[in-house]
């Protein structure tokens, strides 16, 4: 039995993963992560909570981790550009966490103009999404969704 197999059977709560295939499957988001090679896997234990998880690297560039919060990966700033106090790894619990605030702010108070603090959070779900295409997983779905959260904002703004 692969790292992979045995750590994902040991959590099927939050990572399953079919080995025929190579596919991972998110369990919260239900999105899933083929992976056509798998270079290296280490087991680690996280210093906060003493959780494990399995650090996967899928080549030279990339890697992600099979964590209590799901699949975890590295954000991309490319577009985002520099967010301070970005954590070096997001899943999408987080996209989830983030867009709903989003959604709060956009949605409660539909005749104030966005904050800053919304144009951050979309600057994070962005770079969220972003690393999230870079190690696989197909973000369609996220963008159209930013998507709609930036021509509302433009709306407010008068940008139409």
């Amino acid at each position: 039995m692969s790292e992979i197999s045995k750590w994902c059977a040991q959590h099927p709560t939050t990572v399953l993963y079919d080995e025929p295939t190579t596919t991972l499957r998110d369990v919260f988001s239900n999105k899933t992560l083929h992976l056509p090679r798998v270079r290296a896997t280490e087991e680690k234990t996280a210093r906060d909570t003493g959780e494990s998880y399995l650090v996967v690297a899928l080549d030279e560039e990339r890697q992600i981790a099979l964590a209590g919060v799901g699949i975890a990966f590295p954000p991309d700033l490319h577009n985002a550009g520099p967010l301070p106090g970005m954590p070096p790894v997001v899943c999408w619990r987080d996209f989830a966490n983030v867009t709903a605030q989003i959604d709060h702010a956009l949605n409660a108070h539909p005749d104030e103009p966005p904050g800053r603090e919304v144009l951050d959070m979309l600057r994070y779900c962005i770079a969220l999404c972003d690393g999230a295409r870079t190690v696989g997983f197909d973000v369609g779905e996220e963008e159209r969704r930013l998507e709609g959260y930036v021509t509302t904002i433009e709306k407010r703004v008068g940008k139409s």
